[in-house]
């Protein structure tokens, strides 16, 4: 059997033909933007684009496929996907993401057909597309942009995603640290952060982000992420939910109640941790290190006299510690 994914073939056994595309697609030809949701044809997380029209993958026997074109998350270019790709982030619409695979195709399809469709025909097109974090009036807003972008003549370029940061195994010194585990300064000015949680539309990627940035006064751009891993040690775990005694594990809504206060005070210890090293590579004392608000970021320098004080009263993140760890932070 010869399947058509994004403009290449592929030979799949003949027992196939009646598995869900869904599944061909995750387990037999590796592309796994395609997601899983509920399996039933309700959510239509798993939605791909046949010959244009947007079918759920789950409830579609590969066989199906035969002699058609198959687009996938992975695949699907153009000016349409590229308009719809940029409204979707200059209005923030993804939360978790989980269902934004099956969300923008459906909006692709949509405006392929239907060039500037109502309020009225977007609610109806994608009425059958679930988003578990309720961000359908966004949602609904981006693809109203989207059309009035390609009306207009605007062709955007595609956007291209940062690549994932690289987390490393702990080391046992690590592991026994009060930062390092948590979270690490890269070359670049990166910030990587490993989360005790998984995003399952939470806000793991903008809220923890949102905190660690705010105690660290740092550039909210610059933070990253990961998914904390190897983190067992001793007899407990790094990442795990106190809420749900010590196992890493994400339920029951408790992602900002787990990773406020312990974040906000890991990141407080790094940045006390920078001012101290700071202090030590310039030679001066830690209390004339000051952060200034930058037009894009914001960076650590010495300050002193009258430019210091000008520095602290602009900047109304100032935050004092009663501990200057004396080891420096890489």
């Amino acid at each position: 059997m010869k399947l058509t994914v994004n403009g290449e073939s592929f030979e799949v056994e003949d027992r196939h033909r009646e598995t869900p595309l869904l599944w061909v697609l995750r387990d037999v030809l590796d592309l796994r933007g395609t997601k899983f949701g509920c399996g039933a044809g309700h959510c239509a997380a798993c939605t791909v684009l046949i010959d244009g029209h947007n079918v759920k993958a789950c409830q579609t026997p590969a066989e199906t496929a035969l002699d058609k074109h198959v687009v996938t998350v992975e695949g699907v270019t153009g000016p349409v996907v590229n308009a719809i790709r940029d409204a979707w982030h200059t209005n923030n619409v993804v939360q978790c993401g989980y269902c934004q695979p099956g969300q923008t195709l459906a909006a692709t399809a949509l405006l392929e057909s239907e060039s500037s469709p109502s309020k009225a025909e977007i609610r109806a097109w994608m009425n059958g597309n679930l988003c578990r974090c309720g961000t359908y009036p966004r949602i609904e807003k981006a693809i109203q942009e989207a059309a009035s972008m390609l009306a207009s003549g605007n062709r955007p370029e595609p956007l291209t995603a940062h690549a994932e940061p690289d987390w490393r195994p702990l080391t046992e010194e690590e592991k026994g640290d009060e930062v390092h585990p948590y979270i690490r300064f890269e070359p670049d000015g990166t910030i990587v952060v490993a989360a005790s949680q998984l995003e399952m539309g939470q806000g793991i990627h903008t809220g923890l982000a949102t905190i660690v940035a705010e105690e660290l006064d740092a550039d909210f751009e610059s933070v990253r992420v990961v998914h904390g891993a190897n983190g067992k040690f001793a007899d407990g775990d790094l990442y795990g939910n106190p809420f749900f005694g010590g196992f890493q594990i994400t339920g029951d809504s408790s992602s900002t109640g787990v990773y406020w206060q312990r974040y906000r005070l890991i990141a407080a210890k790094a940045r006390a941790r920078l001012v101290a090293a700071a202090a030590e590579e310039w030679q001066v004392p830690a209390s004339e290190i000051g952060i200034e608000l930058m037009a894009s970021s914001r960076r650590m320098r010495p300050s002193t006299g009258c430019l210091a004080a000008t520095i602290f009263c602009a900047s109304t993140r100032r935050r004092r510690f009663s501990a200057r760890p004396s080891s420096r932070l890489t």
